[in-house]
């Protein structure tokens, strides 16, 4: 569907080119009219426009002048020029600015029809190479995209790599800087779509020539290679203004070739590693490079910060983990360093937790986010996250007393139940021995047997008895009794739900073995 403008200072002459070409020429969907130059380079400025019918002699501003004013527009329209024959020499300049056909007063509706048509036509050509030009550079840039990621994940040799480049018209030999624009937080709304629309945005605001890729990885970052070097704040800021997402910014400012494309990832990565964990928003590897010597080694502190959370010392232990995540640590060790060290308080106290405490009483979930720093937006934000887990889990020890040391406590209970299974007990009572809070034992003793407390008691229970049936010549409601059921049915019933067999018909059957 096609938009045309229509400029004639005569209303008659606008009104017949209406109507003839709302009679005639299908696909026009929205016509409109200026009778003077100014109006007409207004509605251009505003709107786009397909095809312009304009008149050269105009009052206010001459065809010709909103001609010339409109050359800079990304959006010019096909243009039609209307004349009378003393204006041929205008019209031979209004051909210098792209008009595409020329018509004298008074109009032929025929000669109108058909170079309006010519000029549809030729709208239509060019949308279609356009298209077919922009999926072959969508294509290109896909290509480039795996291979990159190829290079990075899969260790492809460099030397297939440059085959590869060299197939896309990428010389391999290209000097580039890479940045890294890293999303750290939570996107699960992200999708595949969304991706490439980001990336077109991004691709419009760099400097001609870029080169950018989606990052294989679960926030799908992105790495651009460019030929020189931009205003970066100005498009970290632009750029999360049309996403709504935090970005941190890593630049590998040392130029390196195409073929060196992996350290050029390396070092971007790192660099925007830095950015977030130093909350610098955009840092430079030329900048931070030292950084990779300084190694920390004080793991032990790890340890040291799950006894002390384990005493159930809150202010000690909100101390000591400050002490950890302080100014030096973020602002001097390595990026492998600063890792390791939150990956280790995660699997040694975070994970730890979560395998050693019921999920009822610490609802563990929320804190395993703690896997990863780049799971928060800042690190401000991790840090606080952690703190918090802290502050539930000393709570936790104080309040339930022994709640971590639970295998000693279960293997008393379960040592209590063998030597108590024929006398009248409960729950209350074995969790009351082991001294254990009723609902934290329930948990607990679940969790760690497999089975509900009842259910536990009851296999005794039916063990014992089966024993007795076996080796004795004691009658049912006698062997009931003597392992705890004041009930010979209640006894019947449960030692058949689990057996299979009524106590009777389990006697028989060893008798029959027996024999």
């Amino acid at each position: 569907m096609r938009k045309v403008l229509i400029v004639d200072d005569e209303k008659l002459i606008r009104k017949g080119i209406r109507t003839i070409l709302e009679r005639n020429v299908p696909d026009l969907n929205e016509i409109k009219e200026a009778s003077n130059g100014k109006e007409a380079l207004d509605l251009l400025l505003s709107e786009k426009f397909d095809i312009l019918i304009i008149d050269i002699r105009l009052p206010q501003l001459d065809g010709i002048s909103v001609l010339k004013k409109i050359q800079n527009l990304s959006y010019k329209p096909k243009i039609i020029i209307i004349s009378g024959y003393d204006e041929f020499n205008y019209a031979k300049e209004c051909m210098q600015y792209g008009a595409r056909g020329y018509i004298l007063k008074p109009i032929d509706k025929k000669e109108l029809i058909e170079i309006v048509e010519k000029v549809k036509n030729e709208l239509q050509e060019e949308e279609n190479n356009f298209r077919l030009i922009s999926l072959q550079r969508i294509m290109k840039a896909k290509m480039f995209e795996s291979e990159v990621n190829n290079i990075i994940f899969s260790g492809m040799d460099v030397s297939k790599f440059k085959e590869r480049l060299k197939d896309l018209e990428i010389p391999s030999d290209e000097k580039v800087i890479a940045v890294y624009l890293l999303w750290p937080g939570s996107f699960s709304e992200q999708n595949d779509f969304s991706t490439e629309e980001d990336k077109l945005r991004l691709s419009k605001m760099l400097p001609q020539g870029s080169y950018v890729s989606t990052i294989y990885n679960q926030r799908k970052d992105i790495l651009v290679f460019a030929k020189v070097a931009f205003c970066y704040q100005e498009i970290k800021k632009n750029y999360e203004s049309l996403t709504g997402r935090k970005l941190y910014m890593g630049i590998c400012d040392l130029q390196e070739s195409f073929e060196n494309l992996k350290l050029l990832y390396e070092r971007a990565y790192k660099a925007a590693l830095y950015s977030f964990i130093s909350s610098k928003e955009i840092e430079f590897w030329s900048q931070v490079a030292w950084r990779e010597k300084e190694k920390f080694s004080k793991f032990e502190r790890v340890e040291k910060l799950k006894e002390v959370i384990l005493a159930g010392k809150q202010k000690e232990a909100i101390t000591f983990l400050e002490s950890i995540f302080n100014c030096e640590f973020f602002g001097r060790y390595s990026a492998d360093s600063i890792l390791a060290v939150t990956e280790k308080l995660y699997i040694h106290i975070v994970d730890w937790f979560c395998h050693h405490v019921p999920k009822k009483v610490l609802e563990i979930h929320e804190y395993q986010d703690l896997d990863s720093i780049l799971n928060f937006t800042t690190i401000h934000d991790y840090v606080n996250h952690f703190k918090k887990f802290v502050y539930e889990a000393t709570d936790m020890v104080t309040s339930l007393k022994g709640i971590l040391n639970v295998k000693d406590e279960i293997d008393e209970a379960i040592k209590f139940i063998n030597q108590n299974y024929h006398k009248d007990i409960n729950m209350a009572m074995v969790a009351n021995h082991v001294s254990l809070n009723y609902y934290y034992f329930s948990s607990i003793f679940k969790e760690k047997t497999g089975m509900s407390f009842l259910d536990y008691l009851n296999k005794v229970r039916v063990e014992k008895a089966k024993e007795l049936l076996a080796n004795t010549n004691l009658k049912v409601w006698e062997i009931a009794e003597r392992v705890g059921y004041k009930n010979p049915k209640h006894f019947a019933r449960i030692f058949k739900e689990i057996t299979g067999l009524t106590p009777n018909e389990y006697r028989d059957a060893q008798k029959s073995l027996q024999e």
